[in-house]
């Protein structure tokens, strides 16, 4: 998936206008983090190697561990993955805003069909059809912290370096999975606060269809006016920066906490 912005040029030319119209090309989400299919190339530089295979299936294609086109869920547009329990999150609280939910739901439980490491890299809904590719019969996830089962990427891929870190050299991977406890994390699946004991919330102006609302940036809340893991990370954003400067994956850059200043006062 591409995305394309357009650079509009005006030329004043013997006192005519000469308007330019520009494509500027954003990223792609093909070969980054979030094309599971590419993780091969972006590790060992081979579309073949000891991921695929030995720890999940690689679907060849990049769309399909999220999205379908057809018999999807519904927490986002066109889901294909399976979800994580909704029971047993220990979730954020805090007295300056309504910290009453109880467990993670829309988008932000799709986003951590993923990152809280309990559900399979490859457990998707509707596997492809229409090619030929190779069902290894493994399913990998990387399970809560400190988890060294046989179908677990934390026995390596841990802070310690795992259990077969001296074998593997397997690097740290925790920084990507929050476990259940999203205590030590930005609060999600809240109503957006419209102020607060301690400080004020700038407030978004621009109404979307879901019953979200948005920031001119794109930092926005979702159904029911909530904040969701989405708020600020646009997961279609490649990993690399792109022309705008923003960090990966983040709606809008950071530089001098603008993303953080969106919402927050101070």
């Amino acid at each position: 998936m591409k995305t394309s912005r357009y650079l509009i040029a005006v030329v004043v030319v013997g006192g005519g206008l000469i308007i330019l119209a520009m494509s500027a090309l954003g990223g792609t989400i093909i070969g980054s983090r979030h094309d599971l299919s590419a993780l091969n190339r972006r590790g060992y530089g081979s579309p073949t190697g000891p991921m695929t295979g030995g720890s999940f299936n690689d679907y060849e294609e990049t769309c399909i561990y999220c999205h379908t086109p057809h018999n999807a869920g519904t927490v986002s547009p066109l889901w294909n993955r399976h979800l994580p329990n909704p029971q047993g999150y220990e979730m954020y609280s805090s007295p300056n805003f309504d910290s009453s939910a109880s467990a993670p739901d829309g988008i932000s439980l799709g986003c951590l069909s993923c990152h809280d490491g309990s559900v399979a890299v490859d457990a998707v809904l509707n596997k492809p059809k229409f090619h030929d590719w190779y069902d290894s019969g493994v399913h990998y996830r990387m399970s809560p912290e400190g988890s060294v089962g046989s179908d677990a990427c934390g026995k390596c891929h841990n802070r310690q370096r795992g259990a077969y870190a001296a074998l593997s050299g397997a690097h740290d991977a925790t920084i990507r999975y929050l476990t259940r406890n999203l205590r030590d994390d930005h609060p999600i699946s809240i109503p957006y606060p419209t102020f607060g004991k301690d400080s004020a919330f700038n407030q978004p102006l621009i109404a979307k269809e879901d019953g979200g609302r948005t920031f001119p940036n794109g930092v926005q809340t979702f159904d029911d006016d909530k904040v969701q893991c989405a708020s600020c990370h646009d997961p279609h954003n490649p990993d690399e920066k792109n022309i705008e400067g923003r960090d990966p994956f983040l709606r809008t850059s950071n530089r001098y906490s603008a993303l953080c200043l969106t919402c927050h006062q101070k």
